[in-house]
């Protein structure tokens, strides 16, 4: 089994009866995984992967766990399924165009708080 491979398959376990703070350490470990798997060169990294995690921190950001975590896991899909997936309406997003970038915005999501709790200023 190739390092793409299984890391899809680590990544397909379902997250369906997980808490809300489950559901969002799910998410951003799934898109971290991916990052760290593209950085290493497991697959390429280009303008699909871009789009993918990009929406998935645009998901995560607005607290669609299981969303970020579905847009993250589409960024590794073998490519005879990208054909009709819809990835091509989701835009590039300025700012989530490299590794380093989308590494970036990934942690800044990851300490806003749920969506609907009021912030608080430190």
């Amino acid at each position: 089994m190739s390092a793409i491979e299984a890391l899809r398959k680590s990544l397909s376990v379902s997250s369906e009866d997980l808490s809300s703070e489950d559901k969002k350490k799910t998410a951003v470990e799934a898109i971290t995984r991916i990052l760290d798997a593209l950085g290493k060169g497991v697959a390429p990294f280009g303008e699909w992967e871009q789009r993918c995690l990009g929406a998935a921190i645009i998901a995560l950001r607005s607290s669609k766990f299981d969303e970020a975590r579905s847009f993250a896991r589409r960024a590794i899909w073998p490519e005879e399924n990208r054909r009709n997936s819809g990835v091509a309406r989701l835009p590039l997003r300025p700012g989530m165009l490299s590794l380093a970038e989308l590494a970036h915005e990934l942690e800044t999501a990851r300490k806003l708080p749920p969506r609907g709790k009021p912030r608080t200023v430190e």
